[in-house]
């Protein structure tokens, strides 16, 4: 096992031990002390039998990583909030314990707690946001692009933007940079894709017609070098967009575009999920501008606090911190201090505040779906990120 693994697995024991109430300073009587739900997806009760052995033996399932890297981020926030003499209650939660949110909420241990942090999804995502709106309890979303459905809660607070702000993002972007390039949407036949040609199409859309000219092409099967070739331009500078979240398609497009490169001017637009992406790393792309978006940005060891965090991170893991981890320091960091000093008045109030923030610049908007609405359905993150990877570095673009 490596030490990574160790690691893991002692966080683990010591979060089975401990999962109700995790860290917190000490309270002094005569400050109102924040008190602080998170929630993740640590699947503790999946992770051990019933005689409290750890079933995996000597390894974590990959699935268990990315609750565990936000509650490893959110640990070392609240190790540096203590640090600066920030008091808090903070109590931790596994949504995929046999304890639902609806349960505990019945329970009445949510009834005291100033603030809800979840790095969660679908079902969870909606039960909190419904917790969050019957108690009246900020609910900041960390993780989960989308707003589930969700209206009339002024209480969410979305964090990883929804796909229509990426998309939006990346539109503006292309059109900024490329109105008069040889535009090509690739896509496949489905109802995914159908949703995100929609949107470019919705704002490619004016009174006098399209504003950028973008040709859409259908492959299902063929995604070729070939295929591809027959609509690029030995002219112009080419501008791929992959209109699909799909993994599989990005993938396939992204290798049969890369023996291209040497033949045509190209500039290959992603999406969102194309973070991480190995394919990306194809020595024939090096030289190819590659465009995507993020709410996220890590500049590097470059940056003194990334380095000086990741060292204290690989002290302690043995790994370089994950965007989960990240994405854990900086929402408990940030909202713990909002928290902390804006107890007079709803914390939805003062979004816009920056004093507070570590890596990521945040632009939280009230969100209204009704035009005549004067509350909002919810708060979203609109800072998207353009990232620009060329020559084998990943830079912002906007």
């Amino acid at each position: 096992m490596t030490k990574a693994g160790f690691l893991f697995l002692n966080i683990l024991l010591c979060l089975a031990n401990s999962i109700a109430a995790q860290d917190s300073a000490t309270t002094h009587h005569a400050i109102k002390v924040p008190r602080i739900a998170v929630f993740a997806p640590l699947y503790l009760d999946s992770a051990f039998d019933a005689s409290g052995n750890y079933r995996f033996a000597k390894t974590v399932p990959r699935y268990m990583s990315a609750g565990l890297d936000f509650y490893q981020g959110a640990a070392f926030a609240l190790d540096s909030l203590d640090k600066e003499g920030l008091h808090l209650q903070v109590h931790v939660y596994d949504t995929k314990s046999k304890t639902s949110v609806y349960k505990l909420a019945d329970s009445g241990v949510l009834d005291s707690v100033d603030l809800l942090i979840g790095a969660v999804s679908g079902s969870e995502y909606l039960d909190l946001a419904s917790v969050a709106r019957e108690k009246k309890i900020p609910f900041v979303s960390a993780s989960y692009p989308n707003d589930g459905g969700v209206s009339g809660n002024p209480y969410v607070i979305i964090v990883n933007s929804r796909l229509n702000t990426h998309l939006l993002a990346l539109y503006n972007y292309v059109l900024r940079n490329h109105g008069t390039n040889n535009i090509i949407l690739f896509r496949r036949k489905s109802a995914a894709d159908d949703r995100v040609t929609e949107v470019f199409k919705s704002l490619n859309a004016s009174s006098s017609g399209p504003v950028l000219n973008i040709r859409e092409v259908t492959l299902n099967t063929g995604v070729t070098p070939e295929n591809i070739k027959a609509v690029l331009d030995k002219e112009r500078e080419n501008v791929i967009i992959c209109g699909s979240l799909d993994e599989s398609f990005s993938k396939v497009l992204i290798s049969a575009v890369a023996p291209l490169s040497a033949s045509y001017k190209i500039t290959l637009v992603g999406m969102p999920t194309w973070e991480g992406l190995r394919e990306l790393e194809i020595p024939e792309l090096k030289t190819v501008p590659i465009i995507y978006s993020s709410t996220f940005f890590d500049p590097g060891q470059t940056d003194a606090w990334v380095a000086n965090f990741s060292q204290r991170y690989a002290k302690a893991s043995y790994t370089y911190p994950s965007e989960m981890a990240f994405r854990g320091y900086e929402v408990m960091y940030l909202f713990a201090h909002m928290l902390d000093q804006y107890q007079d008045g709803q914390l939805q109030d003062y979004l816009s505040d920056k004093n507070y923030r570590v890596l990521t610049s945040f632009d939280f908007k009230p969100i209204h779906l009704g035009r005549n609405s004067t509350t909002p359905d919810y708060y979203e993150n609109k800072r998207i990120y353009i990232l620009m990877r060329l020559n084998g570095t990943v830079s912002k673009a906007n």
